[in-house]
């Protein structure tokens, strides 16, 4: 347990640190039919998401700055382990996150539609 994400039943993250991006994201997923969304504004507190006996998330959205060292870290372990992860303001030329799916700030509900197209959810 821990490391391939699960199916529906398994929350989607949404790491950020602006909270009214976390619930613009949040809104928009419940509305989708989605399920259980989980939040978290600051990177210190995300470990627990990468504890082996946490039931791993169905998807991430990943806004965190890649500039930190704690941020970067977190993700490279995410991806890592599988996890399908969405790189929010994901301009980035880091060849070790560059092919992860991409939005950019600032989206409206039409980008959030095609990133999940893309991703297939």
């Amino acid at each position: 347990m821990g490391t391939e994400p699960c199916g529906a039943d398994a929350p989607i993250l949404i790491l950020t640190e602006n909270a009214f991006e976390a619930l613009d994201i949040s809104d928009y997923l419940v509305r989708r039919g989605l399920g259980s969304v989980v939040s978290e504004t600051k990177i210190e507190h995300c470990d627990t998401f990468l504890d082996d006996s946490a039931t791993p998330p169905r998807l991430v959205f990943f806004a965190f700055s890649l500039s930190v060292p704690a941020a970067r870290n977190w993700l490279l372990a995410a991806r890592d382990r599988g996890w399908r992860i969405i790189l929010v303001n994901g301009k980035t030329t880091d060849p070790d996150v560059k092919d992860l799916p991409m939005l950019t700030r600032p989206f409206a509900t039409s980008h959030l539609d095609a990133v999940m197209d893309q991703i297939g959810e």
